[in-house]
């Protein structure tokens, strides 16, 4: 059984560490199986340097704000 205090600090973990832990997890058991893991990698989309979105919101927003004056 999983200690309660390892539980606990598990759930404290951001998104990005809780992918991570799962990651080394999986990699350790798959190990111990002897089986081979592709090799993946899984981007997280950020909105960071996304200039298109900014510039469809932009968009977006300008034709609300129309609808709102007109």
């Amino acid at each position: 059984m999983i200690a309660e205090e390892m539980l606990d600090a598990l759930r404290k973990l951001n998104r990005i560490e809780k992918l991570e832990a799962l990651q080394v997890l999986a990699q350790e058991l798959a190990q111990e199986e002897k089986v081979k893991l592709p090799d993946m990698d899984f981007p997280i989309w950020s909105p960071y340097d996304s200039y298109e979105a900014a510039e469809t919101l932009r968009k977006f927003m300008e034709m609300r704000q129309a609808n709102k004056n007109g």
